[in-house]
C-alpha cells in the first residue's frame, strides 16, 4: 500500500503524463492513499478553475486522519531528525508518521526530506 506525498499529487493534478501513469500503475497494484495533511496542502494552492478536478481526484483516495499517535510520532521524528535534514518540516513528519503507522510506502520526489530508516520510500525521480 502507498501514501503519496503532496508533490506527487500536484503533478497528477497538473496532468503530467509521467505522474498520471505512475498513479494509475500504483492504483492498479494496491491501495493508494494520502494524508489529511496533503489535502490541506493541496487546497492551500488550488485555483477556482481547478476545484472540480481536485475534488474528484481527492475522492479517489483513502485519506488517513492524523491521530494522536501519528501526531506524537511526527513530533518525535522532528526531534530526532531536524538537525540531520535541513529540509525537514513538521508537515512532512506527520505524513511520514502516517506512513509508519499504517505500514505504507511513501511515494515522494523529495526522498532527501525523509531521513527516517524505519519506513519504505519510493522516489520515482531517482534512477
Amino acid at each position: 500500500m502507498y501514501i503519496l506525498d503532496t508533490n506527487i499529487l500536484i503533478w497528477v493534478l497538473r496532468k503530467n503524463k509521467t505522474f498520471v501513469d505512475l498513479y494509475h500503475s500504483l492504483k492498479h497494484e494496491t491501495l493508494v492513499s494520502i494524508s489529511t495533511i496533503t489535502v490541506a496542502e493541496i487546497y492551500k494552492n488550488v485555483l477556482p478553475n481547478e476545484s472540480v478536478d481536485t475534488e474528484e481526484l481527492l475522492n479517489d483516495f483513502k485519506i488517513w486522519d492524523v491521530t494522536s499517535t501519528i501526531a506524537r510520532r511526527g513530533g518525535l521524528y522532528w526531534q530526532q531528525f531536524m538537525k540531520k535534514s535541513k529540509n525537514l518540516n513538521i508537515l512532512d513528519c506527520l505524513i511520514v508518521a502516517t506512513a509508519k503507522e499504517h505500514e505504507l510506502t511513501l511515494v515522494t520526489l523529495n526522498s532527501r526530506h525523509f531521513p527516517m530508516d524505519d519506513i519504505k520510500v519510493l522516489d520515482p525521480g531517482k534512477k
